[in-house]
């Protein structure tokens, strides 16, 4: 038995539940420049499980000491020594050599390869500098995150497409609130006690006696990156290619639903007021998985229904069943 918790392990690093919905940026980005073949979508998907890998297991390792400090994240497969950081640090590369001999084999574009080196090196740079440095290291994740998108894009033509860029940088943005805003208040507790550099300490968030204490700063920072994402949004809807303004009230109505949850989820997340890691977590991936639904029916027209609902289901069956594998419960993992 022992073999199976240590390949259990192995997969809890990777953070396996989650890397079909990195993948689903790399292959919005190609279905929206016209990508249709179906190996090279496949292709493309697991290029972006292998980046996923890299980012998180990277991350982990970069981490080690900081994690150590958190009760809650004792388990984690670094910090409980289950997994050795010289194991972490080689999956690390041999996701990097992966993610090249693939592109290179498939996508032989010097666009496509440079756009993925960029992307790389941004994700390095967080995982690496992300706790030590200062707070614009959450816009380094954010950028290889939106670069991705764009590289999906690349790998089909160098002509990129307007809604590719907004929509590039419609995820930089909720990268940002993503990694900043809501990973960085479920990880506050033991960031503010290791000195750790992230946007809510540096702009007076603390936990004190299990009382969760947001500062107006910090506050004024969230609801920011939130307006953002919704003026980001408007403009998208204007354009002429998603034709949202055409008669669609099933496509409008369902779009303007989903927003106005995503609004109260998020007011919801920002008013908690009692450090609870749990319900964090829950909010997070609920207003996550929101933000995705939002932007796949938004580009609606792009997909059709079948590619639609094969772009909601792939992300949602992943991520259940690899919980229900790695952690014996669907939906949240012990991270």
């Amino acid at each position: 038995m022992a073999w199976k918790t240590k390949v259990v392990g192995y997969f809890r690093l990777m953070r396996f539940q989650s890397a079909a919905s990195e993948s689903l940026l790399i292959l919005i980005g190609a279905l929206l420049m016209g990508q249709k073949d179906p190996l090279l979508l496949v292709v493309l998907f697991v290029v972006g499980v292998l980046f996923h890998i890299y980012g998180f297991v990277f991350n982990d390792y970069a981490d080690i000491e900081v994690d150590k400090k958190s009760v809650d994240l004792k388990k984690k497969p670094l910090v409980s020594g289950l997994i050795s950081p010289t194991h972490a640090l080689l999956i690390t590369c041999i996701s990097v050599v992966c993610l090249y001999s693939i592109v290179i084999v498939f996508f032989p574009s010097v666009i496509a390869i440079t756009i993925l080196s960029m992307a790389i090196l941004l994700g390095g740079i967080y995982d690496y500098f992300g706790k030590k440095i200062s707070h614009i290291s959450d816009f380094f994740v954010a950028g290889a995150l939106a670069l991705i998108v764009l590289f999906g894009a690349s790998t089909v033509s160098s002509h990129i497409t307007v809604i590719v860029y907004i929509i590039s940088l419609m995820i930089f943005i909720g990268i940002v609130f993503a990694n900043a805003v809501e990973g960085g208040l479920k990880d506050v507790d033991h960031d503010y006690l290791g000195g750790a550099k992230t946007i809510p300490t540096l702009l007076g968030v603390k936990v004190t006696e299990g009382h969760l204490l947001m500062t107006r700063r910090f506050l004024a920072f969230a609801y920011g990156l939130i307006a953002l994402c919704f003026l980001l949004l408007i403009v998208l809807l204007m354009q002429p290619a998603i034709g949202f303004f055409n008669g669609d009230y099933l496509r409008l109505g369902l779009v303007s639903i989903l927003v106005v949850v995503m609004v109260f989820v998020s007011v919801k997340f920002l008013s908690i007021s009692l450090f609870d890691r749990s319900k964090m977590k829950r909010l997070y991936a609920v207003l996550n998985s929101l933000a995705g639904i939002v932007l796949l029916v938004t580009l609606y027209p792009f997909f059709g229904l079948e590619d639609l609902v094969i772009l909601l289901l792939i992300p949602i069956a992943w991520y259940v069943v690899c919980n229900n594998v790695l952690y014996g419960k669907p939906l949240q993992p012990d991270v």
